[in-house]
């Protein structure tokens, strides 16, 4: 059997990885990943799969999966989940929304280095504390490589990174990190994209991701994507691409927040 091996730093980062790869498969058991063939210390050689990663011309089939795959992970584990709280289930502990992630948009935000903002850190806290009583679902780092399209199927690739988030997050990053790579996306595609998340969970009775919401994750991503810009194919900063109905909504948002 052909395989694809991948390096890791350490035997944590790996023992990391190979637990995330478990969970996605227990939580999403139709969803296509590529099977663990031989693990070696810090070393994982994995079945290889033949496609190409992702593209513009893809985002509406990705979103579906997406919201599949959330709305699945969802009603099968992370329907009592918290996140603002660690969720621990069995080996693997699944880490909060905030935790990490405030302290690195201050410090982004503080550096001076993300071009135009369209978010405070003040902001940011707020949709924070908005995040913690959403419902459940997961973020895998949803950029385009780490997408296969092998014929008529989507296979997950990469299983690095995985935290608790809410509904829409990894979807913004998918959108963003699609920007980036590749430059602007019609607003029709990307309004289509999100119809076509939204629909999976909201068959279960579930809110999905308002287009506030969305805004919000988006300008997440533009800050802490930010330091990559230039390297990993991303070639264009969300600044210059976003559509301006996500930044007109925000405002519109802090307008009727201010006192």
């Amino acid at each position: 059997m052909k395989t694809f091996t991948k390096t890791y730093l350490s035997s944590q980062a790996q023992q990391q990885s190979l637990a995330h790869h478990r969970w996605i498969a227990r939580a999403n058991p139709d969803v296509r990943i590529p099977r663990i063939v031989q693990v070696r210390p810090t070393e994982t050689d994995f079945e290889h799969l033949e496609g190409r990663h992702g593209g513009p011309d893809d985002l509406v089939a990705l979103a579906n999966l997406l919201g599949h795959q959330h709305t699945a992970a969802h009603t099968r584990e992370l329907h009592a989940a918290r996140l603002d709280t660690p969720y621990t289930h069995d080996t693997i502990t699944i880490t909060g929304f905030a935790d990490g992630r405030r302290e690195r948009l201050h410090q982004l935000l503080a550096s001076g280095t993300v071009p135009e903002p369209a978010m405070t850190p003040e902001a940011a806290d707020d949709w924070l504390k908005r995040a913690a009583t959403m419902p459940a679902a997961f973020y895998k780092d949803a950029n385009p490589r780490n997408f296969l399209i092998v014929g008529a199927d989507v296979a997950v690739i990469d299983f690095d990174s995985l935290t608790l988030a809410p509904f829409g997050y990894d979807l913004a990053k998918l959108v963003v990190s699609t920007t980036m790579t590749t430059g602007p996306l019609p607003e029709d595609t990307i309004r289509q994209a999100v119809d076509t998340y939204n629909h999976h969970p909201r068959r279960h009775g579930l809110p999905g991701c308002s287009w506030r919401e969305f805004a919000a994750w988006c300008e997440f991503h533009h800050i802490l994507t930010t330091p990559y810009l230039g390297t990993n194919g991303y070639r264009f900063s969300w600044h210059t691409t976003r559509p301006s109905w996500t930044t007109d909504v925000l405002r519109h948002l802090d307008k009727e927040s201010a006192p």
